[in-house]
């Protein structure tokens, strides 16, 4: 089946089975280094990309579903000024992921902001699917508060 999709800002073509993850996709036609080394296939939380602006695993996500989509990895993601608001947000929080579970949380993190959910319950929640328990709720809350501050402050100076 062909499947036209963008990834990371480059519209591409790709031949490949309808039912191939996401996850896989991006390993073995795209070669990206962060599922690489995170993803093992078991819905371990690691291989979240933005999938339209949405966070998903991208192990449960089948070719078929990406056509004519917009997808973005980790590797993009992080020469975003979005990201720096949220690295500037673990900074005031004092608390970062493990390198394990970095790339991965960072964007669930984005999906949240995106949606500006700061509702502590809801926030806990999505970041559920994350196995990793190298940061606390609390500190994780905390982190997307912040970081949904610095965004709308960012975005109003620029008004």
């Amino acid at each position: 089946m062909k499947v036209d999709c963008i990834i990371d800002g480059k519209t591409l073509s790709l031949s490949l089975n309808s039912n191939k993850p996401l996850s896989l996709i991006l390993m073995e036609n795209i070669h990206n280094e962060s599922i690489r080394s995170a993803c093992n296939g078991r819905f371990c939380g690691k291989c979240v990309v933005l999938l339209e602006g949405k966070a998903v695993l991208s192990c449960l996500v089948p070719a078929f579903e990406i056509r004519g989509k917009s997808i973005t990895t980790f590797e993009s993601f992080q020469t975003t000024k979005d990201y720096q608001d949220i690295e500037k947000a673990y900074s005031i929080v004092k608390a970062k992921p493990c390198s394990s579970c970095f790339a991965a949380r960072t964007l669930l993190i984005q999906s949240l902001i995106a949606m500006n959910e700061n509702d502590e319950g809801d926030i806990k929640k999505e970041m559920e699917i994350m196995e990793c328990g190298c940061m606390d709720e609390e500190d994780i809350v905390k982190v997307v508060q912040v970081a949904i501050e610095i965004r709308r402050r960012r975005r109003a100076r620029r008004s």
